[in-house]
């Protein structure tokens, strides 16, 4: 189930630029089913087309990585173990990212660096 979220945001190569979204996003990972908050999660978007989430905490923390591509208001994500590829819908509002996925809105705030 957290593999599908995960997953929801997983590309080759980055064809179309959006420089506000590169950077470390925090939010809350959301139960697909119940819309409940499973765990703390960090997406973070470089400007060589890598995406890395971090979920959870101290211990129990664990980073999935993969490629990202944008196109138009997508996010075309490609996980780097399994090859799952998944596309979601995104937004971005002053420091906040709204990524869709399956109906299910995620909000996630930017991170100083």
């Amino acid at each position: 189930m957290i593999l599908g979220c995960l997953v929801a945001l997983s590309c080759n190569s980055q064809k179309k630029e959006d420089d506000k979204l590169i950077g470390k996003w925090q939010g809350g990972l959301k139960d697909s089913k119940t819309g409940g908050l499973i765990d703390h999660i960090v997406l973070e978007f470089t400007n060589d087309g890598k995406f890395l989430q971090h979920v959870g905490e101290g211990q129990m923390k664990n980073t999935v990585e993969s490629t990202y591509e944008l196109r138009d208001d997508k996010i075309i994500t490609i996980e780097k173990d399994t090859k799952e590829k998944a596309e979601s819908k995104y937004t971005i509002k002053n420091d906040t990212l709204i990524i869709l996925y399956e109906g299910m809105e995620n909000k996630y705030i930017k991170l100083k660096q």
